[in-house]
């Protein structure tokens, strides 16, 4: 199945997908989150928080009167999410669980050489503890012996081998991440979390990647095979276009060519009506400020394809080498990407700070809409002033 669309009908599509409250979202309250997530597929989360961390930040502009606890309460009390890998670490809804199964096992054909004998004792002893002790986390056990971990100079042993135990632990499934204080995660066994139908139902790998491929599609609404997160499993490229030559000669998929876009792009054929109404959105009288890893800017070349918007999120990029700033989000107004700015929560004066401002040229109009967004945030924050805007 093919489709050609202008690049008008794309991005209306993409905003109008993502269900910002600006433009009207249906979600609201404590279950709103839940139904959020169901609709976003997956919330991708990171402990960086200059003014809010990407995952609440997702939330908050999706749910009418958003609170952090409201997340916590469905990952950590309720069990209707749990975290694990699929964009990066996400927040995923808990009926997701038998699916992502398969990927934990494959984690451990991949982990398995790096599995030594000092790691296989550590990770013995994690399970044994948490077996007898239950959830816990890493600042429970100091053995004294430390490896080089993931975020380590490969000649410098820095990461306590019992955090890095709990992370192999983690990505194969044996844990899953059952509460968090602050950046601080504990662990538990999984059957102690999952709800037992779910945890065991068995899926087999065809079925996985199948299921992935297309809850890729829904997350990202639009997306292209030069992504090297296509499909959201780790099989071959080679066979990864293979399933979705099938789901697209299956009419599932359809193949959508984009007025001025060379690449082509991918969408599920149920999304086809919402694709091709090209009416505009509601304008809205307060701009969306975005956190850095928003579903809507998982593919930056999809940005400067449809908006010809540049952004590149440069937090670890040397700050000698970085064009705007440490951490600098995208401001969305209307149908357009119209400026960055970079902001942060002086908790202890009140107030939310805005260091740095880039309007787009031919945005200015868009000023007061901003202004009005910071000045939610801060009260979002708790904090009782907004600087610099």
């Amino acid at each position: 199945m093919n489709v050609a669309i202008s690049t008008e009908q794309a991005q209306r599509f993409l905003i109008r997908r993502q269900n910002f409250v600006a433009y009207g979202s249906p979600f609201a309250g404590r279950e709103g989150v839940a139904h959020a997530l169901q609709q976003m597929e997956a919330v991708q989360i990171d402990p960086l928080c200059p003014f809010e961390r990407n995952h609440h930040q997702a939330l908050y502009n999706r749910v009418h009167g958003y609170r952090p606890e409201w997340l916590d309460q469905l990952l950590y009390q309720d069990n209707r999410a749990f975290e694990y890998y699929c964009n990066a670490l996400c927040v995923l809804p808990m009926e997701d669980y038998p699916y992502f199964k398969c990927a934990m096992q494959q984690q451990q054909v991949v982990l398995a050489p790096r599995v030594n004998t000092d790691m296989q004792e550590a990770m013995q002893q994690v399970m044994q503890h948490i077996a007898q002790q239950g959830a816990t986390s890493s600042q429970e056990f100091d053995s004294g012996k430390k490896i080089s971990g993931w975020w380590d100079n490969e000649l410098a042993a820095r990461t306590k081998i019992e955090k890095q135990a709990l992370d192999y632990l983690h990505l194969t499934g044996k844990l899953l991440i059952s509460s968090r204080t602050g950046n601080q995660r504990s662990y538990d066994l999984p059957e102690r979390l999952v709800p037992p139908a779910l945890f065991e139902q068995v899926i087999d790998q065809a079925a996985w990647q199948r299921f992935a491929m297309l809850k890729f599609l829904r997350a990202y609404g639009l997306s292209q095979l030069g992504l090297f997160r296509f499909g959201w499993h780790n099989a071959p490229k080679a066979e990864r276009k293979q399933l979705l030559a099938n789901l697209v000669e299956q009419d599932e998929v359809a193949r959508v060519s984009i007025e001025g876009v060379k690449r082509t792009y991918y969408c599920l054929a149920a999304d086809l009506p919402e694709l091709l109404q090209a009416t505009p959105l509601s304008q809205s009288e307060v701009a969306v400020i975005l956190g850095p890893l928003d579903n809507l800017l998982w593919d930056r070349d999809r940005l400067e394809d449809f908006w010809g918007f540049n952004y590149r999120w440069e937090v670890y990029t040397p700050a000698s080498k970085r064009q705007y700033g440490y951490y600098v989000v995208p401001v969305l107004y209307g149908e357009w990407f119209v400026g960055r700015i970079e902001m942060r929560a002086d908790k202890e004066q009140g107030v939310l700070r805005v260091d740095n401002l880039w309007l787009e040229p031919g945005h200015d109009a868009a000023l007061p809409a901003l202004r009005r967004a910071v000045e939610l945030e801060a009260q979002y924050l708790g904090l009782t002033r907004t600087f610099g805007i």
